[in-house]
């Protein structure tokens, strides 16, 4: 496996992660961006190509990223409501087209050099975009509407827009106050059995990939990725998938550092956890 090759340190997308995310709003934190910025160019480095794009762009938060990631030629999207809010059935988010093109300006993102489609992803199928938005996507964003329907469907367009290496990004899988989510996935993964698997959990997204692709993209996160946001490996739907997080308390901190770790593992952790566990639950 090649090595991951660094973001550019004065480069726009290496910026934009370090905390220009933060002026859009929206929902994504720093570790999210970093893992999906890290993707989008080890693709590169891999010779993945295709469009990017996202359903549900809201303000941009998102889609910036996925627009800088881009190399030249390829193509980037946006399928959001808008202005249709009447479809808006679970108020998971509010567009605004005016807010999403001020943001492209804002970060430097020619707005004619985006494909925008308005309207409701039902009412869509990547049969009918691939002319505009295709022929392949390497990196796929869902977060549009959260009832299980609808991510179902939506996970069914990206699955039949991905191209050879591509990743799809699911939003709120594991967030409790949008459980049709988890829902809409499993459906989606009864429905099309070994199409998708799991290979990363951040704070608020689960990454996707076909099963050839995913252990080469957890095994480079893990190397990639700064050990205080390792937590551990696990498994989802029966695959192998890493999961990182953002520490929020000096007690997380602690735990995910690479010192605890390997403690963790060692028989001496293993006959003192019992009484760390009395000592942190007092």
């Amino acid at each position: 496996m090649s090595p991951q090759p660094p973001i550019a340190f004065s480069s726009p997308l290496h910026r934009y992660v370090r905390g220009g995310h933060r002026r859009v709003d929206g929902w994504l934190s720093r570790l999210d961006a970093g893992l999906i910025a890290t993707v989008g160019v080890w693709q590169s480095g891999q010779g993945v190509v295709g469009s990017v794009g996202e359903i549900g762009v809201h303000h941009g938060r998102l889609f910036i990223l996925l627009a800088l990631v881009r190399r030249p030629g390829e193509r980037a999207f946006a399928v959001d409501l808008f202005d249709d809010q009447q479809f808006n059935v679970d108020q998971s988010g509010q567009g605004d087209e005016t807010a999403f093109r001020a943001n492209l300006v804002r970060f430097g993102i020619e707005p004619a050099s985006v494909e925008v489609v308005k309207g409701n992803s039902m009412a869509l199928a990547w049969t009918g975009l691939a002319g505009r938005l295709g022929p392949a996507v390497r990196l796929f964003s869902i977060d549009g509407g959260h009832t299980a329907d609808i991510t179902r469907h939506d996970l069914g367009i990206a699955d039949d827009s991905l191209g050879d290496g591509g990743v799809i990004v699911l939003d709120d899988y594991f967030n409790p106050e949008f459980p049709a989510v988890s829902e809409g996935m499993c459906r989606f993964m009864a429905d099309r059995p070994g199409a998708l698997v799991p290979f990363a959990i951040g704070d608020n997204k689960l990454l996707l990939a076909r099963p050839d692709w995913a252990e080469r993209y957890r095994a480079m996160l893990v190397g990639a990725m700064p050990s205080r946001h390792f937590v551990r490996d696990t498994e989802l739907f029966g695959q192998p998938v890493t999961v990182f997080r953002t520490p929020r308390t000096p007690m997380q901190l602690i735990r995910q550092t690479g010192l605890t770790r390997r403690l963790r593992s060692h028989p001496l952790g293993q006959a003192l956890k019992p009484i760390i566990r009395r000592f942190v639950q007092g």
